[in-house]
């Protein structure tokens, strides 16, 4: 049910929460619409003002008591996650874990929000320029991460002094709802967090294009980002937006090919490639390509695809049907256009709990060439496709050849190469002999269409803030 001022709200339309591993439905959630999110956004305009009055430091307390219990019910979180999301229990309790450090973080920057004096043309005035919550945030937040995307989102807005009305996804929105019952318990005043889990069209087009929301936060594809950013344009909302990605993953000549491959591995093994951060177009060099293929091969025939609820897994399905047959259809078209399929892992076919479940095999292919959808495309799944370069120079121009720029990864011995690599790229975040650079400490975001703004660090609060200056007498 939709959390509406600290109370949970039934409603008429409902739609079943689907556990994507068995094709079983978990519950059904009701969805919010037009109406009710009005009144919602209404009652977190009203309950802004005195949230943003509160002092930062009760505002920092607040976010890190929702850290510590996050931290403190982390198997139940997980579980929660697994079970609508579909990810292993460990990948889970890592979301749990990055989200907890959001609020653990924007909990202490609340407590440095400060402005500063400049001085005045006359001797008798100084400039007081004071940073001030921009309003009511809307947030929208996509069902890969349910958790963590709607905790790097809501700590920031609220350390800022803005209140917040959520869209969670409808495939996933659980988790979500429960974080309602966490913010009541951790001191957060009723009405400073809504929750709507609902269709685009009803509650994040109310959203979009209330007045009375003064910024949008969403995660989610560059054409979900273009159709809100178009919608939010007649009221001139601030925008902050985490769009699709394409990102290039280099192997160059001299890369320690064990680390690279374990690597590479995990990176698509998390959420089983459905990260906008994963690697999406992996460049090996031509001398480099049949050890390292087989080394990869070889790793991959020890993992274990299922049922997250099975420690043993390592991964798990795809979110639905959908975007298992996106994935066909993208390796299909590379295939008959001369890709060839180096090794397969499909073992998830043995459990016979799996045999409803939304689940895609997990594919290495090689002869991927730029005429290839794969090569252009995000993939979204469980497909590593290898393209060979010869020189430096080339791999760098076809990693930016591309309308986005979200993530990169660079793998070397000579890091001097391999930092002179990086920051050739186009993209916001790059790993150098790292898979996992993101951290709740630094400021992320996308370049080109791959989105605006950032979230994390010093910097993702200012995103919630404006600023204003006051002219006064001394």
């Amino acid at each position: 049910m939709p959390w509406i001022d600290g109370n949970f709200v039934p409603t008429d339309h409902k739609l079943p929460v689907t556990n994507p591993a068995t094709g079983s439905a978990i519950t059904q959630v009701h969805l919010g619409d037009h109406q009710l999110t009005e009144n919602a956004i209404k009652s977190a305009a009203v309950a802004q003002k005195e949230w943003e009055s509160t002092s930062p430091l009760q505002r920092g307390a607040c976010l890190k008591a929702v850290a510590k219990h996050l931290k403190d019910h982390i198997d139940r979180l997980a579980g929660l996650l697994t079970a609508e999301q579909g990810k292993p229990l460990a990948q889970a309790r890592g979301e749990v874990e990055y989200a907890a450090s959001f609020f653990e973080w924007f909990g202490e920057e609340a407590r440095r929000l400060s402005g500063r004096i400049s001085p005045h043309p006359e001797r008798s005035r100084e400039f007081h320029i004071l940073p001030t919550a921009l309003g009511v945030a809307g947030l929208i937040t996509p069902w890969n991460f349910p958790l963590a995307q709607g905790a790097k989102k809501a700590a920031a807005a609220l350390a800022a002094g803005c209140s917040i009305v959520w869209k969670p996804s409808e495939f996933t929105p659980l988790v979500a709802l429960a974080m309602g019952r966490i913010f009541q318990e951790c001191g957060l005043p009723d009405g400073v967090c809504q929750i709507i889990p609902g269709i685009g069209s009803e509650v994040g087009e109310s959203i979009t294009s209330s007045e009375k929301i003064s910024i949008i936060s969403l995660t989610g594809s560059t054409e979900t980002g273009r159709r809100v950013m178009e919608n939010s344009s007649r009221t001139l909302k601030h925008m902050s937006l985490e769009l699709g990605g394409n990102a290039p993953f280099i192997v160059l000549p001299d890369a320690e090919l064990d680390k690279t491959a374990e690597d590479l591995l995990s990176l698509k093994l998390l959420v089983s490639g459905q990260v906008c951060v994963t690697a999406n177009r992996v460049f090996v060099h031509e001398d480099l390509l049949d050890n390292f293929v087989d080394l990869l091969s070889t790793k991959l025939e020890t993992k274990m695809i299922g049922d997250g609820s099975d420690p043993s897994n390592h991964a798990g399905p795809v979110i639905h049907d959908d975007a298992k047959e996106g994935i066909n259809r993208l390796v299909n078209d590379a295939l008959s256009k001369g890709a060839e399929i180096a090794a397969q892992n499909s073992n998830f076919e043995d459990d016979p709990r799996c045999e409803s479940g939304s689940f895609s095999p997990f594919i290495i292919m090689t002869g991927i060439t730029p005429e290839m959808r794969i090569a252009n495309e995000e993939i979204f799944g469980p497909v590593i496709a290898i393209q060979t370069f010869k020189e430096t120079k080339e791999v760098i121009s076809s990693a930016n050849s591309t309308p986005y720029g979200l993530a990169a990864y660079v793998y070397g011995g000579d890091l001097a190469q391999a930092s002179h690599v990086a920051r050739s790229i186009d993209a916001g975040i790059i790993g150098v002999n790292e898979w996992r650079p993101l951290k709740a400490e630094i400021p992320f975001g996308g370049s080109k269409q791959s989105g605006i703004g950032v979230e994390g660090g010093a910097e993702g609060i200012q995103e919630f803030m404006e600023l204003k200056v006051i002219s006064i007498p001394v």
